[in-house]
Formats: structure tokens, C-alpha cells, sequence
């Protein structure tokens, strides 16, 4: 296996990358998937080229293509690499907590699109899903920018108020908020949850998941920062994956990366921001960015 594939997980598990006790139980297990499942490597190259292919469109970075960074390179793998016996992806539910400015939003509106064009997958259907019209619309108006900058002309998307097509594969991406009552009905391939620590009781999360059942490789994303409701909905799924991450359940579909301080940590320290800001690590690798 090349090392660029184990390169994040063991920098992490040696204590070279600081980070908190979820991730490098993450780590662990990532490295265990190894002797269980069969790592795509063309897979999780076909989605950093795919990536690569995307430009920034604000401030210093305009026009610069998006490269993974070596945190996100990791959460690729993790999603796309390892494959069952019948050449399906493992992962299906994914979990990413870490705090603000550290990319998120661009990151998980690059998943959804490589959902929408570059899947394999005919017929996709991605929802992009927030606690309001107006969260959603934020992710929604990212997606459409970076369609905007791989089709100039206009050739291969149709872009409407809350929805993309991309008719080559009779595909196409909506945005949908909890706040609407029009949400049943869907044939969800991927669906990706923004900021769900605010979100109100998990039926939007609940009904989608539900519509997955169809789907040979579905992904659920839910990309959040942290959040204070130790009751809701976000909150209960987090202490669901933080056990599957220490081992006392078992759900080989399930990624965590929970990016945060230790319970003992002084949040004040600058030596520990890292833990919950893995942008901070950030050396842009060029064996990521493929030709």
C-alpha cells in the first residue's frame, strides 16, 4: 500500500499530528479496514482528480484549483477506498464534526457534486439539506458557483433556484431546509446534512435515509460544528459513533471523524487548537493533486 494512502492515520496514532482520542480511534480503525476490506485505490484517486477539477471563487485563493488537504485526503479514503466482497462501498454514513473556517462547507459541497457527476451512478439524486431555507441556500449557491467554473458554457448543467440537473446521467442536486413540508417522496443516492447540531428532531435526516433503500452505494454526510444540546438529535448520534469508534459497537457503514479538544485540554493553549481545527496542519501534498 503506498504511503500516501497511510500517511495522515500513522502521523496521527504516533502523536506527530496532534489530535484528540476520536480521531486517533479513527485512525486505528481506518488502518484495521485494511485486513478486512479491499482498498480501491482508483476510487479515492477519482475523486481527488475530480476535486482538483474545482476552482476557489473568494479571496486569496480565487481561480486556484481545490486541493485536498492532508485531513480531508484521509476522510476521502475513508468514504471511497474500501469495498466489500461485491466491489460496494463499506462506508455509508458519515460524520464530521470540526470547528469553523476549517473548509467544511466547500469540502462537503465538492462530495455532493462528485455524487451528482462523477458517481457512476445514473439517475443520482442529491439532496443538500439545512435547519432553514436560508443555511441551505448558502451550500446550494457554493454548489452552483463550482458548476459555474467546470461549465462556462453551459453545456452540461441546467441551473435553476433549487435545483441542478445534469442530464448526461439524468441526474440532478436540490436543496431542501426542515422548515418545508414538501420533503417525502425522494430516491436519495447521496444526501449531505449541514450544521445538524441545530437541527430540531431528525425527521428530514430520518425520511431521506429512509428513500436510500434502493441504492446499492447511498451516502448520508452529515458535516457539522459543535453544538451545546447534550439532548438533541446531532448530539445522540455523536455518542452513537464515538462508541463505534471505541469499540463497544460495531457498524463497519459508519466514518467519524469528530475533530475536537480532550476532556483535560486547556482550550486556551495554542498547542491544542489544532485538535478542532485540522486546517491548521494543512501541507498541500502534490502526489494528491492527480494529472
Amino acid at each position: 500500500m503506498e504511503s500516501k494512502y497511510t500517511d495522515y492515520p500513522l502521523k496521527v496514532i504516533s502523536g506527530e499530528i496532534p489530535a484528540c482520542s476520536y480521531v486517533k480511534q479513527a485512525c486505528k480503525r481506518y488502518l484495521s479496514f485494511f485486513d478486512k476490506y479491499y482498498f480501491d485505490t482508483d476510487a479515492v484517486d477519482r475523486v481527488v482528480n475530480f476535486c482538483s477539477h474545482l476552482k476557489h471563487f473568494t479571496g486569496k485563493s480565487n481561480g486556484k484549483p481545490f486541493v485536498l488537504s492532508d485531513f480531508q485526503f484521509w476522510i476521502v479514503c475513508s468514504i471511497y477506498g474500501f469495498k466489500d466482497k461485491d466491489g460496494l462501498r463499506v462506508c455509508k454514513n458519515v460524520y464530521i464534526e470540526l470547528a469553523r473556517k476549517n473548509g467544511k462547507s466547500f469540502f462537503a459541497a465538492a462530495l455532493a457534486l462528485y455524487g451528482l457527476i462523477a458517481d457512476k451512478e445514473n439517475g443520482a439524486e442529491v439532496e443538500l439539506v439545512a435547519n432553514s431555507a436560508k443555511q441551505a441556500g448558502i451550500l446550494f449557491k457554493m454548489c452552483s458557483t463550482l458548476c459555474e467554473g467546470i461549465d462556462r458554457k453551459k453545456k452540461f448543467f441546467k441551473r435553476y433556484r433549487d435545483q441542478i440537473k445534469f442530464d448526461k446521467t439524468k441526474s440532478f442536486l436540490q436543496v431542501l431546509s426542515t422548515d418545508l413540508n414538501n420533503n417525502d417522496g425522494w430516491n436519495s443516492s447521496v444526501f449531505v446534512v449541514d450544521e445538524y447540531h441545530s437541527a430540531p428532531n431528525s425527521g428530514m435526516y430520518d425520511v431521506l435515509k429512509s428513500s436510500q433503500g434502493m441504492r446499492e452505494q447511498p451516502l448520508a454526510i452529515v458535516i457539522t460544528t459543535a453544538g451545546f444540546n447534550l439532548f438533541g438529535v446531532c448530539y445522540q448520534m455523536r455518542k452513537t459513533y464515538t462508541e463505534i469508534l471505541a469499540g463497544l459497537k460495531e457498524d463497519d457503514t459508519v466514518f467519524a471523524a469528530i475533530y475536537t479538544l480532550d476532556e483535560d485540554d486547556d482550550w486556551k493553549d495554542p498547542k491544542n487548537f489544532i485538535k478542532s481545527n485540522p486546517n491548521l496542519n494543512v501541507t498541500v501534498k502534490e502526489q494528491y493533486l492527480l494529472e
